[in-house]
C-alpha cells in the first residue's frame, strides 16, 4: 500500500488558507496521512462541520492512526468551533474487523449497508452506458439483458455487468463480429471472473499468497481437503523458492488459512476424531487452481522489476 493518499487532498484544500495548504496538501493534492493533525488543522477555521468522505477506505494505509486522531480532534484541543465527522465506503465487509477496538470506541460507527442491483435496474444501467460507448445497432437487447441477469444473479454490482458488456465487445472485436450477442457474453462471464479472482490475489499479502499457493498445488495433485500442517511444508517450499523468510509458526498459517476463508478463497471442513483423533480443520481450494498460479505468477513478474 502508497503511504500518501490523494484521498482527502481535494476537500482539504478547498477548506484551506493559502498557508495553510502550502503546510497541509502538495500542488497535486497529496497529503501524508502519517500526520493526521495537519488534516486537522485544514478544516479548523473553515466550517463548523466538516464531513470527510473516504471511498474504498479499506485501501488507506495506517487507517487506524487516522481513524483514531479524527473524531477526538476537538477533544484533544486541535480544532475550536469545528467538527470533524467521518464518512467510509467500502466493499469490502471485513474492514471494520481490521480496526483496533480503541478505534472502534472512538468511532461509534453506524453502518448503513446498500443493497445491490437487480436485473431491471443493472438493465437500465447497461443500456445508458451503451447508448453512450457503443455504435448504433452494436449490441443486441438479448446481450445487455443477459450482463445484466448474469451480474444480478452473482453480485448485483453495476461495475460487474458493465465489465461483462465491457469484455463482450472486446471479444466480439477480437473475432470482427459487428454485433456483441448472447454467445460473446457467455465468453466474457468466464473471463471477467478470471479477472476479479486474480485482482483479488493480488489484493493479499505476500505470504498470504505464498500460502494460497500451496493450497494450490496441493489441490492441483489431488490431495485436497488438506491439513494446516500440510499446507505449511508447501508454504515453506514455496517461499524459499521465492528468495522468502517463510513463516515458522503453525498459528501463523492458520491465521492466514482462516482470513483466505474468510475472503471466499477456500473451503474449510470440521473434522472430529473423537478422543483418539482429536478436532482440526481441512481445506481445500474454492477456484481453479490455475487462476491462482497465473495471478502469482504474475506477481511475481512484477516484483522483480
Amino acid at each position: 500500500m502508497q503511504r500518501r493518499h490523494r484521498v482527502l487532498g481535494s476537500p482539504l484544500s478547498r477548506q484551506s488558507t493559502p498557508a495553510r495548504r502550502r503546510e497541509t496538501v502538495s500542488e497535486e493534492g497529496v497529503i501524508d496521512c502519517r500526520r493526521p493533525r495537519r488534516t486537522v488543522r485544514a478544516v479548523r477555521t473553515r466550517r463548523r462541520y466538516s464531513p470527510l468522505v473516504l471511498d474504498e477506505i479499506d485501501h488507506l494505509a495506517e487507517a487506524d492512526d487516522l481513524l483514531y486522531e479524527l473524531p477526538r480532534a476537538r477533544a484533544n484541543g486541535h480544532l475550536d468551533a469545528a467538527r470533524i465527522g467521518v464518512i467510509g465506503i467500502s466493499n469490502n465487509y471485513t474492514f471494520r474487523n481490521q480496526l483496533s477496538s480503541k478505534v472502534k470506541d472512538t468511532l461509534r460507527e453506524e453502518e448503513i449497508s446498500f443493497s445491490t442491483y437487480d436485473a431491471t435496474e443493472l438493465r437500465t444501467i447497461l443500456y445508458d452506458r451503451a447508448e453512450k460507448a457503443l455504435v448504433d445497432d452494436g449490441y443486441t437487447d438479448g446481450a445487455v439483458g443477459k450482463a445484466a441477469a448474469l451480474a444480478a444473479q452473482d453480485t448485483g454490482s453495476a461495475r460487474q455487468a458493465i465489465d461483462l458488456l465491457r469484455k463482450g465487445g472486446e471479444i466480439a472485436e477480437r473475432e470482427d463480429a459487428t454485433t456483441i450477442e448472447d454467445d460473446h457474453i457467455d465468453r466474457a462471464r468466464e473471463e471477467v471472473k478470471r479477472g476479479r479472482l486474480r485482482d483479488k490475489i493480488a489484493d493479499q499479502s505476500l505470504h498470504a499468497r505464498h500460502v494460497l499457493e500451496a493450497v494450490a498445488h496441493i489441490e492441483h495433485n489431488g490431495d485436497t481437503p488438506v491439513r494446516t500442517k500440510d499446507v505449511m511444508k508447501t508454504y515453506q517450499r514455496i517461499a524459499d523458492e521465492r528468495g522468502d523468510d517463510p513463516l515458522t509458526t503453525l498459528k501463523s498459517i492458520q491465521n492466514h488459512l482462516s482470513d483466505l476463508q474468510m475472503l471466499g478463497f477456500l473451503i474449510r471442513h470440521e473434522v472430529n476424531k473423537g478422543q483418539s483423533g482429536g478436532y482440526y480443520y481441512t481445506h481445500e481450494l474454492d477456484m481453479e487452481p490455475d487462476v491462482v498460479f497465473e495471478a502469482c505468477n504474475e506477481l511475481d513478474k512484477e516484483d522483480a522489476v
